[in-house]
């Protein structure tokens, strides 16, 4: 049994109690034990008794390259470093896109590293096999920047080019107002405006 909230935020019995809940029968006698054990188990989340449970793969062996893969045991504690800037790519294996995606954000890696003295560490998770906590991607791949003043993050919608994903960075750490898309045009502007190409 388990309960889930809105952001991806899952629970579960730590003891098993609420498992039994599903195995009971309308017609068993304790049938409203199962229900007890549910009712229990749901007000222990609400009152932050039961810790949210974190779908994560084996911490990978450090590789190589530039790119730190991420699982859900070390998400929050990278993203969440105080001392460092961190792009992270949520991707699935399964995803064209994502694939495709791959040899660019290796060069961003590279080029970050190189360009921004070790201060940025771009990284990536796999969420078929991994749960951020408090975050559920609307689809794949998606780009999130944890830079050190805004650990909430700010998702990256520009174009899957090398140049434009790390002057997203730059202007982000830079602390540029606006990034990314086209500027917000005041309603005056948008009358008179004309696009050239």
């Amino acid at each position: 049994v388990a309960l889930s909230v809105g952001n991806n935020t899952k629970f579960t019995p730590p003891d098993g109690s609420a498992a039994a809940a599903l195995a009971w029968d309308a017609g068993a006698a304790d049938a409203d034990a199962g229900a007890g054990a549910v009712v229990a188990f749901v007000r222990a989340v609400g009152s932050g008794e039961v810790a949210p449970y974190v779908r994560s793969a084996a911490a990978p062996e450090p590789q190589g390259g530039a790119v730190v893969e991420l699982v859900g045991d070390s998400h929050a504690a990278a993203v969440g470093d105080a001392e460092r800037d961190v792009l992270v790519q949520y991707y699935s294996p399964d995803c064209g896109h994502c694939r495709k995606l791959a040899p660019v954000w290796s060069r961003v890696a590279e080029t970050l590293s190189e360009s921004e003295g070790g201060e940025v560490v771009v990284a990536q998770m796999d969420m078929s096999a991994n749960d951020a906590l408090g975050f559920e991607p609307e689809g794949f791949p998606t780009l999130i920047f944890y830079p050190r003043t805004a650990k909430q993050g700010i998702e990256y919608d520009g174009s899957r080019d090398e140049h434009d994903i790390v002057q997203f960075v730059k202007d982000v750490r830079a602390g540029k107002p606006h990034i990314g898309g086209l500027p917000d045009l005041a309603e005056s502007e948008v009358e008179g405006a004309k696009v050239e190409l």
